[in-house]
């Protein structure tokens, strides 16, 4: 999977991914069964879970800044997951929704950047190297698939007691493995800038772009918070939950693994339309026809189409739009509004709905959502 002399960089990152995304896999699908079972309410656990992303608007500048001021962004990511383990333990012993809002913001402060972070250091650690991100950021994959099926048979077993001990586990093994990466310092630039950031980002491409990414994460916002409680509400059993979260996650796997280049030789716009109509066609379904197995099955299948996909031409739109003085702002940039805004936003707005219209509704909002992207897009493409 990686030559010899790649391995010492590229097996702990890979490593790193894993256990990282294990926590991913465990706390968005099922911590809220673990709020649900403990008494909050639906609009308790979207604005919990919107914590998350939102602090992502602004946080990642934050470490960005303090790794370019440091110069050692292995040191800065260190302090970033042990933060975060240690905010987590104290929610072994909390049930009521304000210690919950305040442990998770804590943990919202050093959980937010972890993933630009660990990019930024995977990109750069890579670059002498003949391994494409992908290859690493699949461990990520492998580790979501792993977990979200593990604790689907856990909680089957157990109950959702177990959601918060899991976290601990693969957050404390996410430390160990950091102090396994290879530290690459940060190099001073000192020729006089030709250009900035923020004229980069206003260029009409790049507003298109960051707002189709903004729109394609607040469709997925439902997904993310109440996929495990609509499938339970159904009367899908734990398991059978982690199987299908994990289903998806497998295409993802092996689209990250042998099409990380193949993207290349289509046309941008014709991969972001074929990924807001999956987007429109999958949350419909999902909303509506989700006790039917096999379109359950399809919707997951989906999943990486939807998500992976799009994550993919999004990380090439960066690296096209952003030259490499500013990747790491376009990154940062990305996660804010992206990921940070445009989730956040759609989980607060999913928790008030869910309790109002339904969550069928929600989901059909979802792909209104993706519509209205796609017809952003068209719209672009004709003027």
């Amino acid at each position: 999977m990686f030559s010899d002399n790649a391995r010492p960089v590229a097996w702990p990152l890979f490593f790193f991914y894993f256990f990282f995304c294990a926590l991913v896999g465990v706390m968005m699908p099922y911590i809220s069964l673990y709020y649900k079972s403990i008494g909050l309410t639906a609009s308790e656990i979207g604005r919990l879970m919107s914590t998350f992303t939102l602090s992502g608007i602004l946080i990642p500048h934050f470490w960005g800044w303090l790794t370019a001021k440091v110069g050692l962004p292995k040191r800065i990511l260190q302090i970033g997951i042990l933060g975060c383990f240690i905010a987590v333990i104290p929610f072994n012993w909390s049930d009521q929704f304000e210690t919950l809002w305040l442990l998770t913001c804590t943990m919202a402060l050093f959980y937010s950047a972890l993933i630009p972070m660990t990019d930024s250091l995977a990109v750069r650690s890579i670059r002498h190297l003949d391994v494409p991100y992908t290859r690493l950021r699949v461990g990520g994959s492998i580790g979501y698939v792993f977990a979200v099926t593990g604790a689907g048979f856990l909680i089957g077993q157990f109950g959702v007691v177990i959601v918060i001990p899991t976290m601990c586990v693969f957050l404390a093994l996410a430390v160990v493995t950091s102090f396994f990466l290879k530290e690459q310092a940060y190099e001073v630039h000192t020729q006089k800038a030709t250009t900035s950031f923020l004229a980069l980002v206003r260029t009409p491409e790049s507003m298109l772009f960051f707002g189709l990414a903004f729109l394609a994460f607040m469709s997925h916002a439902p997904f993310n918070v109440f996929f495990a409680v609509h499938l339970s509400n159904l009367g899908y059993s734990g398991q059978y939950i982690g199987l299908l979260m994990a289903l998806g996650v497998v295409i993802e796997i092996v689209l990250f693994l042998f099409f990380g280049n193949t993207i290349k030789r289509f046309d941008v716009v014709h991969i972001i339309t074929l990924c807001f109509i999956c987007g429109m066609v999958r949350w419909f379904l999902v909303g509506w026809f989700a006790s039917v197995v096999w379109v359950l099955i399809f919707t997951q299948l989906l999943h990486s189409i939807t998500f992976a996909l799009f994550h993919m031409v999004s990380i090439e739109q960066i690296r096209r739009l952003f030259p490499e003085r500013f990747a790491g702002q376009g990154q940062a940039m990305y996660s804010a509004f992206a990921i940070g805004l445009g989730g956040g936003l759609g989980m607060v707005i999913a928790g008030y709905l869910w309790e109002w219209i339904g969550g069928a509704w929600v989901f059909t909002l979802a792909s209104c959502v993706s519509a209205l992207a796609l017809g952003i897009l068209m719209f672009s493409q004709r003027r």
